[in-house]
């Protein structure tokens, strides 16, 4: 609201805003009437009628006029352009899943819902340790909503990739109808799904190694392993079993009581004459272990 009139004259007391709701190029329609204080935010809700919020998607304006208290007007104010029409159908019995990839989100497709999904996400913050500062200050703030839009696929899913796992996180869904109007582009937005709040633990395991090899070091007495390294953001490390080829026992882990950080092993616990079978498995932060590998045999001469 405006300090001042025209004359420069200090506002006192509440001041007449005249909302005024422009169909297309219509005329003025008197969407309501409310008073303001000066030098102070103004804020008016139009509850539109049933005829507007129906049918095809159309262009809605409006102005707001200031009245002293003589009626007399400085004009209407900048115009604001956006779409009305019927509301798209809300999004019913939202899910969402935990996968390797990220989370995916399925909900009940509605046909003939040509439209864009707009997705809100909130992480949830972990609880603080019980000897953590009580000072509000020191508490971290609650993350921003995260918004995605993606096109409607028909098939009422979506992945969300940017999602990490190991966090919880709560998940709206709404349609979004782009509509052209003379100043750029507006939105239809239909009802917000209900929330759906999914603990996204990680439960996967990473990949299994590739490219074992084993190769025999008669010098150091030691059988030398080595792979290719897996490529995933969470990999803790890889454990390596071993069998003797000779015998019946199961094979059994060589590896250390942490995993081995890089994709190589030297096996010095080793026997002249003997055939061993090694396999590798990697292991990732939350103790997911993979399938082992294909075998590498050796033998030590």
């Amino acid at each position: 609201m405006p300090r001042r009139t025209t004359d420069k004259v200090l506002l006192k007391g509440e001041q007449q805003a005249r909302i005024c709701r422009h169909l297309g190029a219509g005329p003025c329609q008197a969407a309501g009437v409310a008073s303001y204080p000066p030098e102070k935010p103004a804020v008016y809700i139009d509850h539109l009628p049933a005829d507007i919020t129906s049918g095809n998607p159309r262009p809605l304006s409006y102005t707001v006029e200031l009245l002293n208290h003589a009626g007399k007007t400085g004009g209407p104010s900048n115009t604001i352009q956006l779409a009305a029409g019927a509301s798209l159908p809300k999004i019913e019995a939202l899910v969402a899943t935990a996968r390797p990839d990220g989370i995916l989100l399925k909900w009940t497709p509605v046909a003939g819902a040509d439209s864009l999904i707009r997705i809100h996400r909130t992480m949830k913050l972990a609880q603080p340790a019980k000897d953590a500062s009580k000072d509000a200050k020191a508490q971290p703030k609650p993350p921003e909503p995260d918004t995605l839009e993606v096109e409607d696929n028909g098939r009422a899913e979506v992945i969300d990739r940017t999602a990490a796992l190991d966090n919880t996180y709560t998940y709206t869904v709404a349609r979004v109808l782009k509509v052209h109007v003379a100043s750029g582009a507006s939105e239809i937005v239909g009802e917000t799904s209900d929330p759906y709040t999914i603990d996204a633990k990680d439960i996967f395991p990473p990949n299994v190694p590739d490219g074992l090899q084993a190769v025999a070091d008669p010098d150091a007495k030691a059988i030398d392993l080595s792979w290719a390294p897996g490529a995933e953001n969470d990999l803790a490390g890889y454990l390596v079993y071993r069998r003797d080829v000779g015998g019946t026992g199961q094979a059994e882990r060589i590896s250390g009581a942490k995993p081995e950080m890089s994709p190589s092993f030297r096996d010095l616990h080793i026997e002249a004459g003997h055939r061993y079978a090694y396999s590798v498995s990697a292991v990732d932060k939350d103790g997911n272990e993979s399938r082992r590998s294909g075998e590498a045999e050796e033998a030590l001469p």
